[in-house]
This record gives structure tokens, C-alpha cells and sequence, in this order.
């Protein structure tokens, strides 16, 4: 008996049952990302359907996120299930920052100075 037993147990793992209990369901995955995030930070979802929801995290339960999305008009926040999500991250955007603004005042000034030499050698 003792060895039909251990027979089953190491067929068992040998057929990978043993790593389907191992790992975590990937809705439990996501639960734990998006509780990482702080509530009222910009989002991405990305649904497995394909859908994609841009918006802020306004609530995260023990089955779905709530989001508020980022539209011109008005619309109800949106509810999407863990079960649902193919990817999830949070927006930090692609605003301005040092490096951009530096650019772009450097661009500027090159540029009124080129017109200016420009004008002079017009004049000459």
C-alpha cells in the first residue's frame, strides 16, 4: 500500500499537478498590484478582451478596481473584474519635466539667434 501510495504521489508531481496548486491565480496578482498603487493615481488597464481604460484608481476591492475614466464628457466611473485584467500599471505620465524644458528653451534661443544673425547680414 505504502508504495502505490508514493507511486501517486510522485506521478502526481511528474504530471504537474503539484505546480497548479503552487502558483497563485494571476486575478490574486493583480489584486496585489493594484493595491500597490495609491488611490487617485492615473492608470492603464488593459483588458483581455483587448480594451483599453485610461483613468484615475478610485477603489480597489477584494474582486475589481473602480476607474474613473479620462474622457471630455462625463462618464460613469467603470468597474473591471481581476479575472478580466491582461495588463495593469500605473500612469506616470509624459508631462514636462527639466530635461524637456531645457530642450526646448535651448531650441528657442538657438533660434532667435540664427534670425537675428540672419537679419544683420540682410542689412549689410
Amino acid at each position: 500500500m505504502r508504495s502505490i501510495s508514493l507511486a501517486l504521489i510522485v506521478s502526481l508531481f511528474a504530471l504537474g499537478v503539484g505546480d497548479t496548486y503552487a502558483q497563485q491565480p494571476e486575478s490574486v496578482a493583480w489584486r496585489q498590484v493594484a493595491e500597490a498603487i495609491a488611490l487617485g493615481s492615473k492608470v492603464k488597464i488593459q483588458t483581455s478582451e483587448g480594451k483599453r481604460i485610461n483613468g484615475t484608481l478610485m477603489r480597489v476591492d477584494s474582486t475589481s478596481v473602480l476607474v474613473k475614466k479620462n474622457t471630455r464628457h462625463p462618464e460613469p466611473a467603470v468597474a473591471v473584474a481581476f479575472d478580466n485584467i491582461a495588463r495593469l500599471e500605473h500612469d506616470k505620465g509624459g508631462g514636462m519635466n527639466i530635461g524637456k524644458a531645457m530642450a526646448i528653451g535651448f531650441a528657442t534661443g538657438a533660434g532667435v539667434i540664427v534670425t537675428m544673425i540672419l537679419f544683420a547680414l540682410q542689412f549689410d
